[in-house]
């Protein structure tokens, strides 16, 4: 094949990977996400559904694009001269991608555990209620649940990793007068302006 037909395929390759990529990033519909934002339709299958679909054109675009830039690569192999010196340099890039890639990698779970940490001092939350999710912050602050440990000790110990004092507690729920009847006639009065 010939390095003029092998840059025209690339080219397409990369076409095709931008319009991907774009799609499953750019082309999102802004109702969608504001719903998301707001946690309108959380229950419904459709965002997971979206979610898929643009994680799989993610890895499909990023297939095309690397495939484009390869065949133009092999497109010009032939009109380079010093072909050793291009293979060191491009080997170079590489591995600084590589590092960057790290860096960034570090960077970004301590940023992750520094604004878990600045979320949980500025928000109150029962940590005891959702012990899912207490497992999942602890794990990812590096708090690994004893053997013979209680829940009470283990969340203790997730707020202590997290900064918490007995000042960051959830305040106590008032007990509820006049039951839920009361409260809607009240609310309803509101609403009606009564």
């Amino acid at each position: 094949m010939e390095s003029s037909e092998l840059a025209i395929i690339g080219l397409t390759c990369n076409l095709v990977g931008v319009f991907l990529l774009a799609n499953s990033i750019v082309f999102r519909r802004q109702r969608k996400v504001i719903e998301e934002f707001f946690g309108v339709g959380a229950g419904s299958l459709t965002v997971i559904r979206d979610y898929s679909l643009n994680k799989v054109q993610v890895v499909i675009g990023f297939l095309f694009l690397n495939t484009g830039f390869l065949l133009q690569g092999f497109a010009l192999l032939d009109e380079i001269r010093a072909h050793m010196t291009t293979v060191f340099i491009c080997v170079g890039i590489v591995v600084l991608a590589g590092a960057s890639y790290l860096i960034g990698l570090i960077y970004s779970r301590r940023s992750f555990r520094r604004y878990l940490r600045e979320f949980f001092q500025k928000h109150p939350w029962d940590f005891s209620e959702n012990m899912n999710l207490t497992k999942d912050i602890g794990l990812y602050l590096g708090v690994r649940q004893l053997q013979d440990e209680s829940v009470e000790d283990y969340v203790r110990r997730v707020r202590v990793e997290l900064g918490l004092t007995p000042e960051h507690q959830m305040p106590p729920v008032a007990p509820r007068v006049g039951g839920d009847r009361g409260r809607k006639l009240r609310d309803l009065g509101a609403l009606t302006g009564r």
